[in-house]
């Protein structure tokens, strides 16, 4: 992002001589999150990453110097408060900000003690570590203290969750601002595989009512790591950072959150104690993201259940295997009707006439929202019942908004919910109706919440102004859209409303967002039917013109220095540059296979720049895959092939996050793959072949698949429902296909596996950049002649996978480009 684009952030706090925490932390934590960082240096320590031997307070006429020569010059959007030597210095602070910068946003991290437990405060009345903050909270928008710290400023013991529950709640009493009590270094979390914090909010702005001066839990699986110095600065500066880019609180504390996981995954240790956490930017990745529970109901004596949660990876211990089973609010853990990431326009409209004429033009995902009250025997409740109707005669997705009770009583499809209506719908009665459920959200917060009860869609708004509905939050815009959509487009069918029409239609599909909804655009049009069509158009056109998007931390995150220089030659390229690098930074790949050819594939992806990559393979290193799996050598042999890869390409590209899963890819394993923006097979067997087919096929994943045996190669790429007319690896080879096609069955050369290897990665880099001249075509590789042949690939009308089959339930090529049903009404519910 350009320099006049970022925003300032003030870090006022100590400067760290080991360079893991304080000010340095805080200096790279901003720079990392697109904002320029200044710096108030309140204290020097001499410290390392195993102790403090010494802190000393700069003089007061320093602290205010420095104060007082960034006020003119670079002014903040936001401040992050760290170490304080001392109450004096506190109190001056306190004067100062309240003189100059009273309405500035504030994060106040009460550090009075290191990671390595010396103390680094003291009050000089009392000589003890405890600071008096309620001065600077009143100021303060949140304070973030960890246990030690809350049992510090509230005076309590803490020794478990209802000690530690009661001291924060008694401290959040005593202060105006809202308090974030961090339970990361809480032993009595250790256990439960969980890392969870109490938010307690006081009053919220632009924010739903149903969250002021609530509490909620934050949890998170516990990262493998115990380098975590500079964590509690990392996560205050971040919440800053973001505050800075215009977040609202509950956001900003959400996207903090994920940010100290991504961070703590690329944790590493330089001294003999704790080391310094990584900076890798924004982080959007759906498992990064907390669970949000709240405080009222959380499920203390069940930690399992919370590991549920639809976004977080697949648990692996019994307890939470079987709290899968567990919903939220009586809805078991299966959640609500699937429904397929292409629903189309999506109108809402208020006129059971108009929803009438809709569905004869075509439409199958409709919305019928009343806003008066609808009584028994009314004309409002008759056009509820008549629109149900219409649904079953036309066999379409017809929702219902808020009147659940007679969406049920009369059969509907579907309701749609807000935020505001789900604590008084009964869910359990929804889900038993076998109805599917939407539900708004209106940010992180909202969208994470709303995920808890695993919805047949998620509506994501408002993103523009809006007249037909008065709003507490603010609007969105395209580029958040576009960071929603990255989070959440691979859990759930994501829909964007509010303010949408025919102008700004195509920078909506440009933020790589599923759905659309339109509220205004097709009712107040001359010929809401013509308007109707001319949407979905348009909007069916987008898979071809979505160009490399990049989401919103890509655009505010920008290219290092050292990025620059890293991949330099590639910049140079017209197809590349600056946009194309961030938006490979911006992608998940999976691999599945690190044999031949994925261990190459993992290798150059990652020095590629590609951001995340899910190394899907069982295998152990084998003596004869040295040959050619140059990625392992001797001293591998035993080990698991991902345990390696993470290990090697983790050091060599550490800026590369990696996901690891040594399974088998099998007919259940679809979830492996559902974050990936492309997935490549370099599996060794067509069993492996044909369930990551239908997986690719069931999710909407592009797949480019390449296999070699002896000495020819073949690299297909598929995606139906972008080139129907080439169907999907199955039309190409039937399950029915005999050979294992295994390199240690078949013979193959190292040189030739890498020649394909190369191929197929070029491939996937020019498909991540929005360049598809692979797709539907058959590539042959002959590695005597060195000789390439290619044909296009023709869908098999038979095809199980991804043609009409009248049994199977199959969808249809027209389904995929439209999401339009042409089953029967009993075979479309079951195949929804």
């Amino acid at each position: 992002m350009a320099a006049d684009k970022r925003p300032i952030v003030w870090s006022i706090a100590g400067s760290d001589s080991g360079g893991g925490a304080g000010i340095q932390a805080d200096l790279a934590t901003l720079s990392n999150l697109g904002c320029h960082g200044c710096s108030v240096i309140t204290t020097l320590t001499a410290q390392s990453s195993v102790a403090v031997t010494l802190t000393e307070a700069v003089s007061e006429e320093m602290l205010l110097a420095q104060l007082n020569a960034l006020l003119g010059d670079l002014p903040p959007k936001a401040i992050k408060i760290g170490l304080l030597a001392n109450q004096a210095q506190l109190q001056q602070l306190c004067d100062w900000l309240a003189r100059h910068l009273p309405d500035v946003p504030l994060v106040v991290d009460p550090v009075m003690v290191a990671s390595c437990g010396d103390a680094l405060s003291k009050s000089t009345a009392t000589g003890a570590a405890r600071l008096d903050y309620r001065p600077l909270a009143a100021l303060s928008t949140v304070l973030t203290p960890n246990i030690h710290e809350l049992a510090l400023l509230s005076r309590s013991d803490i020794h478990d969750f209802s000690s530690w529950q009661d001291a924060a709640t008694c401290l959040a009493n005593e202060l105006p601002c809202h308090l974030l009590a961090k339970g990361g270094d809480f032993e009595a979390g250790v256990a439960r595989g969980l890392a969870e914090d109490l938010l307690l909010f006081k009053d919220l702005p632009h924010s739903s009512g149903l969250h002021q001066r609530q509490g909620f839990v934050l949890a998170s699986p516990r990262q493998a790591s115990s380098n975590n110095h500079g964590s509690g600065c990392t996560l205050s500066s971040a919440i800053a950072a973001f505050l800075a880019h215009d977040w609202i609180l509950p956001d900003a504390l959400i996207l903090a959150k994920a940010y100290i996981n991504g961070a703590l995954a690329q944790s590493y240790r330089v001294g003999r104690g704790p080391g310094p956490l990584g900076r890798p930017g924004a982080c959007l990745a759906a498992e990064l993201m907390p669970v949000i529970w709240p405080l009222e109901d959380y499920p203390w004596a069940n930690p399992a259940q919370v590991l549920g949660a639809p976004w977080l990876a697949a648990p692996t211990s019994a307890d939470a295997v079987s709290a899968k089973g567990v919903g939220v609010k009586g809805v078991s853990a299966e959640g609500f009707k699937t429904l397929p990431h292409n629903l189309g326009i999506y109108p809402v409209v208020a006129d059971v006439e108009l929803l009438e004429a809709l569905l004869k033009a075509g439409c199958r995902t409709i919305q019928l929202r009343l806003k008066q009250e609808v009584l028994p025997g009314s004309s409002a409740e008759q056009a509820i019942i008549r629109a149900i109707a219409l649904g079953h005669q036309y066999q379409a997705r017809v929702f219902i908004n808020d009147h659940w009770q007679l969406a049920i009583a009369h059969g509907a499809f579907g309701v749609h919910l807000g935020q505001e209506d789900l604590s008084q719908a009964s869910l359990e009665a929804i889900q038993g109706a076998g109805m599917a459920l939407g539900l708004s959200s209106h940010g992180y917060f909202e969208a994470l919440l709303a995920l808890r009860h695993r919805p047949s869609y998620l509506a994501l708004g408002h993103i523009f102004a809006t007249k037909t509905k008065v709003m507490p939050s603010l609007p969105q815009g395209l580029a958040r859209l576009g960071a929603y959509s990255e989070t959440f487009g691979s859990l759930v069918p994501t829909v964007a409303i509010g303010g949408i029409d025919e102008h700004n239609l195509d920078a909506v599909k440009h933020t790589g967002v599923a759905n659309v909804a339109v509220v205004r655009a097709i009712p107040e049009a001359a010929e809401p039917v013509t308007a109707f069509r001319r949407l979905t158009q348009s909007w069916l056109g987008r898979a071809a013109t979505i160009a490399s998007g990049i989401s919103y931390a890509q655009q505010n995150a920008g290219l290092s220095d050292r990025d620059f220089i890293r991949y330099g030659s590639q910049l140079l390229l017209p197809r590349v540059s600056e946009a194309g690098q961030l938006a490979l930074r911006a992608k998940t790949v999976a691999i599945v296979g690190l044999g031949g050819l994925g261990h190459h594939l993992a290798r150059s992806l990652a020095a590629a720049g590609v951001g995340r990559l899910i190394l899907i393979d069982p295998d152990i290193v084998e003596l004869g895959n040295l040959p050619r799996q140059l990625l392992y050598n001797e001293q591998d042999i035993g080990r698991l092939k991902v345990d390696v890869a993470k290990e090697k390409l983790g050091r060599d590209y550490p800026n590369c996050l990696i996901k690891i899963e040594p399974k088998l890819f099998g007919p259940k394993s679809a979830e492996l793959i559902r974050e990936a923006s492309l997935v490549l097979d370099a599996s060794d067997n067509f069993l492996c072949r044909h369930n990551l087919n239908q997986a690719c096929v069931k999710l909407g994943k592009e797949l480019i698949a390449a296999a070699i045996s002896a000495d020819s190669g073949l690299l297909c790429h598929t995606a139906p429902w972008l080139n129907p007319e080439a169907g999907c690896y199955e039309c190409l080879f039937p399950r029915d296909s005999t050979g294992s096609g295994r390199c240690r069955d078949m013979g193959v050369l190292g040189p030739a596996v890498q020649t394909l290897a190369a191929m197929q990665s070029l491939a996937a880099i020019n498909t991540l950049l929005g360049e598809r001249s692979t797709l539907g075509r058959l590539i042959s590789l002959d590695c005597r002649t060195l000789s390439v042949r290619e044909a296009a690939l023709c869908a098999d009308p038979a095809c199980l996978c991804c043609q009409t089959q009248s049994q199977a339930g199959h969808k249809t090529q027209a389904q995929f480009m439209t999401g339009r049903p042409e089953l029967s009404r009993e075979e479309n519910c079951d195949a929804n």
